[in-house]
């Protein structure tokens, strides 16, 4: 394939129309075409201008001809285009280029290019004057973007500059709120001013904004790591009083504290009162507590902590000692002797797991990614058909929470177990195949926000389709010879026609996508010379949860803005945010908005057990897993509004550059194949289920 068409794959088909045949000088004489341009024809000349040293000129150009004006989405193509190349002096000439036309850019324009500045330029200073600059564009930036600056100059550790930022948000126009505060304790914190971080609790009400539990977290952690438990639990007090129930997170922290100062007693104590307060330990509850005990000597107690980790299942190979810890070898092989003798004490206990020999009548899974929000739903429908199953998560974006669900409701011995590890990690990989008998895998773990993946693409890449590289190498080691995998209908980029059909060309548009695609053809070319048996399940927007309301989507606060719209919505409901954006009102379809295919969780896992159920040796299956049922986003926010009871104010914005206006699927295939047809299909239902998990999970799974 020669580089032009490879190139010319990758842009979106309004702007690929004639781009395997014509080189830049034919995309730039176009500017000079006596007939009219419209936006989108100057969109695709600046598209498929391959050489980004012409994209300057070319602008100049397209600003000469009487009947074009540039509009915002042309900005942000240029912007993007110039910083990909590192030009970041001719980003500055556009700027000023539009300040000087009295040119208005949204708040989203700005928050893109402060994120350039600070992710791929790392030029913070920058990012904080362009946030300064930012009413001279005749825009105020929002809290989002505000918070932003203040949590990249934390991250670098540039304190002197954020108390700058934040002195300036009156003079900005920026109403502070929880999440900024939360930045400013976090960098107090960090520069050892606890007196200071901690005064902020008075000053967040007069900023009509309340402290929560991340805020009280990160200050008991700071106050605990220097040595000051008793003002930690002074802040705990404070925050019980406030109404704020702790998570496994805040006790962890408090009993960590307690270790330090050998206040093994009160660590204990702590441990057994967090049950009857709805919390749960997590293994690092019991390490950080173990290792306390063994650090002072006290044995007994060492002994019924294993007891206790034995009766809550937890894995004693998860526990390491601590490398600064010198000359205890001896202390910590009695201690092992004693972790064995309990253990084979304990009921259920023989010499080999089950989890580690094949059985006849039972199918192992091994399902990474399996704490996220579709793998927990895929885990409890395995479980449910009576799967053993191994779940294998970094809990990067997946929440442990959703696997204490999962054990509670599946505590029999042989049925679940949970391991931490990183997939990048290929030695724990094939230590984990090592370990267990695996007879199939069910591969969701990934990273998977499109617009996260502009800014950080190489992320993308090694966690997609390096990590997918990884549990292909430890399944032909380990001859686990099935594997489903979690596709995506991002790999199709920008069709040409709808609906999408699994033959459809595949020419992703974003690093998520092109990962995905990436990942895809390793497997098949993997699979023609490994007679595994592979299915790979491409699908579209997902929403809803567990119908019983034992599960839901829970992101960490930081990814919310990255997230589902159904998350949008919810949190406009919520109050978390103030409304909904909705980006795009001009795109060819009956309301002018986006048209997207929503296939509910509970039908989506049914297609990953049904290809389970159907995988045959050799043999590769590709299926789309949607509705084939197109629903607009103002059809989306209606039934959103309906499943609350609630009103959600919703702002209409520009379109995104890269969002195209119609994507669906045709589901025919799986539907003949596999005997699969989503019965979920009734928007309002899939929402006010989802809508009833978040309302009694406000904060997740940690408040649960």
């Amino acid at each position: 394939m020669s580089r032009s068409v490879a190139r010319s794959r990758s842009l979106p088909p309004f702007l690929r129309l004639c781009s395997k045949v014509r080189d830049d000088g034919y995309w730039i004489g176009r500017l000079d075409h006596k007939d009219w341009l419209s936006p989108n024809e100057v969109l695709k000349i600046f598209a498929n201008i391959r050489d980004p040293c012409l994209i300057t000129s070319a602008f100049k150009k397209a600003c000469g001809r009487r009947d074009y004006k540039p509009n915002e989405v042309l900005y942000s193509l240029m912007v993007d285009r110039l910083a990909s190349c590192n030009k970041f002096r001719d980003v500055e000439e556009l700027l000023a280029t539009a300040r000087d036309e009295n040119f208005c850019f949204s708040d989203d324009f700005f928050y893109r290019l402060i994120k350039m500045y600070g992710n791929v330029a790392n030029h913070p200073q920058k990012a904080m004057l362009t946030l300064y600059a930012m009413p001279r564009y005749n825009c105020w930036p929002s809290t989002k973007t505000f918070n932003y600056v203040l949590h990249m100059l934390v991250c670098k550790r540039q304190y002197e500059a954020a108390h700058e930022v934040y002195l300036s948000a009156v003079r900005l126009g920026v109403q502070l709120d929880t999440c900024s505060f939360n930045v400013l304790v976090k960098g107090l914190c960090q520069f050892g001013k606890f007196d200071d971080a901690i005064s902020l609790l008075h000053e967040m009400p007069k900023q009509e904004c309340l402290p929560n539990l991340h805020t009280y977290s990160t200050l008991m952690y700071y106050c605990g790591k220097h040595g000051q438990v008793d003002k930690a639990f002074e802040l705990y007090e404070r925050m019980k009083a406030e109404d704020i129930a702790a998570d496994t997170i805040v006790y962890n922290i408090l009993i960590s504290g307690l270790c330090r100062e050998r206040r093994i007693t009160e660590a204990f104590d702590l441990l057994k009162s967090m049950v009857p307060q709805g919390c749960y330990p997590n293994s690092g509850t019991y390490q950080v507590l173990l290792d306390g005990l063994l650090s002072s000597g006290k044995f007994v107690e060492a002994k019924g902590l294993a007891i206790m980790m034995s009766q809550e299942g937890m894995d004693f190979g998860d526990y390491r000692r601590k490398p600064n810890v010198v000359g205890r070898f001896a202390v910590a092989a009695a201690l092992t002797v004693m972790c064995i003798i309990v253990l084979k004490q304990s009921p259920g206990f023989s010499s080999t797991s089950v989890f580690s020999r094949h059985e006849i009548g039972v199918t192992h899974v091994l399902v990474t990614g399996g704490a996220g929000y579709i793998g927990s739903h895929a885990t409890l429908r395995l479980l449910r058909d009576n799967y053993r199953v191994t779940i294998v998560d970094n809990l990067s974006r997946g929440n442990m929470g959703a696997v204490r669900v999962l054990q509670r409701l599946f505590p029999e011995p042989g049925r679940l177990q949970f391991i931490y590890a990183d997939l990048g990690d290929a030695k724990a990989v094939n230590k984990i195949f090592s370990d267990n008998a695996f007879d199939a895998v069910m591969h969701f773990a990934a990273v998977a926000y499109v617009g996260e993946s502009t800014m950080e693409p190489l992320r993308y890449y090694h966690n997609i389709t390096s990590n997918t590289l990884t549990v292909l190498e430890a399944m032909a080691a380990h001859n686990v010879k099935t594997l489903i995998y979690s596709s995506t209908c991002a790999t199709y980029g920008e069709p040409d026609k709808m609906p999408i059909t699994e033959a459809t060309p595949q020419n992703p548009i974003n690093p998520y996508g092109k990962a995905k695609k990436m990942a895809e053809d390793i497997i098949l070319d993997f699979s023609k010379s490994s007679k595994m048996a592979v299915m790979i399940l491409r699908y579209f927007n997902v929403i809803g949860s567990d119908p019983e309301g034992r599960l839901g989507e829970a992101p960490r606060p930081e990814l919310r803005e990255h997230g589902r719209i159904s998350g949008a919505c919810f949190d406009a409901a919520l109050g978390v945010i103030p409304g909904l954006k909705v980006r795009g009102t001009d795109y060819p379809t009956a309301d002018g908005t986006c048209i997207r295919d929503y296939i509910d969780v509970t039908d989506l896992v049914d297609a990953h057990v049904k290809a389970l159920d159907k995988a045959q040796s050799g043999k590769v299956g590709i299926y789309n897993v949607g509705t084939g049922h197109g629903r607009s986003v103002k059809e989306f926010v209606e039934a959103c509004k309906k499943a609350t009871g609630g009103s959600i104010d919703v702002q209409f914005l520009a379109r995104r550059p890269g969002d195209y206006a119609e994507v669906y699927s045709d589901p025919s295939k799986i539907r003949d194949e596999l005997n699969w047809t989503a019965r979920h299909t009734d928007l309002r239902e899939s929402l006010a289920t989802a809508w009833k998990w978040q309302k009694t999970h406000p904060n997740g799974y940690g408040l649960a």
